[in-house]
């Protein structure tokens, strides 16, 4: 297939499971971009990345492609081709036979992955103590052992991590939040987000039947 691009673009994901591992090099981001770039005949060169060096790249226009929750703040630097899918956030705790509210949060530990800003509201409202950790592997294994009251659960994700590090007595319950877009977006600064004809076969991949069947069978495989 022809394309413009003769050379690869570079296309980096965060590294937060499933989206990215940094390890592996693979995830459901840079499988869902290498098959819409394949389907619209652009060439990537990928790789995984701290999700704040996806974003700064992606504002100076290193990063090409990235898909990554939408925001307003993100629009400014990055063009959104489609949004495919939505995470859901929660925060998920130590199951003791009381459904924990929001206000029971207030000036307790609660696991935030580094570099992410989706809970700031729910953070500010509940008066929680924001504790930085790496990944979700990380958060929830803190959680266990009591040094969180609560961790921050992104699904798709979430629940795969849950299962890996939890024993046959461990109880969780799950404070919902809310439901956040992921958008697939083209840097303002890269030479694609002028090229018409890409961004069209991009857009018109993403929401065609095979796009929604694409990522609907990595959601269930990362999850």
């Amino acid at each position: 297939m022809q394309t413009a691009h003769a050379e690869p673009v570079q296309s980096s994901s965060q590294a937060i499971e499933p989206w990215g591992d940094a390890a592996s090099g693979d995830g459901l981001a840079p499988r869902f971009l290498l098959w819409l770039a394949a389907q619209s005949g652009l060439q990537l060169r990928q790789d995984i990345r701290p999700l704040p060096r996806v974003v700064e790249d992606l504002k100076s226009g290193q990063n090409a492609l990235a898909l990554i929750t939408a925001s307003a703040e993100r629009d400014g630097f990055g063009l959104e081709v489609c949004r495919p899918t939505a995470i859901r956030l929660s925060v998920v705790y130590r199951d003791a036979g009381r459904q924990l509210s929001q206000a029971d949060l207030r000036h307790r530990p609660v696991g935030i992955l580094r570099g992410t800003h989706t809970l700031d509201d729910f953070l500010a409202d509940s008066g929680a103590d924001r504790v930085y950790v790496s990944d979700l592997h990380q958060g929830f294994r803190m959680l266990r052992i009591g040094r969180l009251d609560a961790m921050m659960c992104v699904r798709p994700g979430c629940g795969r991590t849950l299962r890996e590090i939890s024993t046959p007595g461990d109880k969780w319950a799950e404070l919902s939040i809310s439901n956040e877009p992921m958008a697939v977006y083209v840097s303002r600064a890269h030479p694609l987000a002028r090229d018409a004809a890409m961004l069209d076969k991009l857009r018109a991949a993403c929401s065609s039947p095979q796009g929604k069947q694409e990522i609907a069978a990595l959601l269930a495989r990362y999850d």
